[in-house]
């Protein structure tokens, strides 16, 4: 007897073609990646919800306008998915609706995506896009996720010492700073800076605010005296 459960969702947005090779390459490179929506919208400093909704296909066009450039700085990569578009002569440009269907068990997510688009063929044309693939769930290590933390701490600790957050710093700056370990074993995930950070804003030693529509994170008022005293 198969007790498996599976949830299944499904969600719509209206796309030009260039907004989906975009929304598709971002999607495609996150999974690549092994980071989940949330971390990506950490490292965007925004809400947890923020990349979700724009992998739901909410507002993809302004989002996109928004965020772009900071993707490719997270990626180190402008490269986008090539695609051959099919059009008929005089065909303009229009928005049309594209369908993401997640099928999630105990150890992964399942994708469909379904598309209003016909696809070039040809030799020196790129291949249609996979619209079909699949997401694994992280395997929890708690060895590896204890040294990771352990990790960002012991970086983080080292940079409240010095001058690092008094103008304050993003979650991307931070993120290249504690990411390298020299251990092939051993991978940091947003996930890890994110945890240790907001464990440091419980301990008052960081605060976070929102500048220019992004978080970033300052020493508090009360670390910021503390040091004026010794100077």
């Amino acid at each position: 007897m198969n007790t498996e459960s599976t949830i299944k969702t499904s969600h719509a947005g209206m796309m030009y073609s260039h907004d989906f090779q975009l929304w598709y390459t971002y999607l495609k490179r996150r999974i690549e990646k092994e980071w989940r929506p949330e971390e990506l919208s950490f490292l965007l400093g925004k809400p947890d919800h923020a990349y979700l909704d724009f992998e739901k296909m909410f507002q993809v066009q302004k989002f996109l306008t928004q965020e772009s450039i900071l993707l490719d700085r997270i990626y180190a990569s402008s490269w986008i998915e090539a695609m051959a578009f099919h059009s008929e002569k005089y065909e303009a440009s229009q928005e049309r609706l594209v369908r993401l269907k997640i099928e999630e068990d105990e150890v992964k997510w399942n994708y469909t995506i379904e598309l209003p688009w016909q696809f070039k063929k040809g030799e020196k044309l790129p291949p249609a896009p996979q619209l079909q693939f699949e997401e694994w769930k992280a395997e929890k290590d708690l060895q590896l996720e204890s040294d990771a933390m352990l990790h960002v701490r012991q970086k983080l600790e080292a940079l409240l010492v010095g001058k690092y957050f008094e103008h304050g710093a993003t979650a991307l700056q931070m993120f290249r700073k504690v990411e390298h370990t020299g251990l092939v074993h051993l991978q940091i995930f947003p996930r890890h800076l994110k945890n240790v950070l907001y464990s440091l804003i419980q301990q008052s030693k960081l605060v976070v605010r929102n500048i220019e529509n992004s978080y970033s994170f300052f020493l508090t008022d009360f670390q910021q005296a503390s040091r004026k005293q010794y100077l």
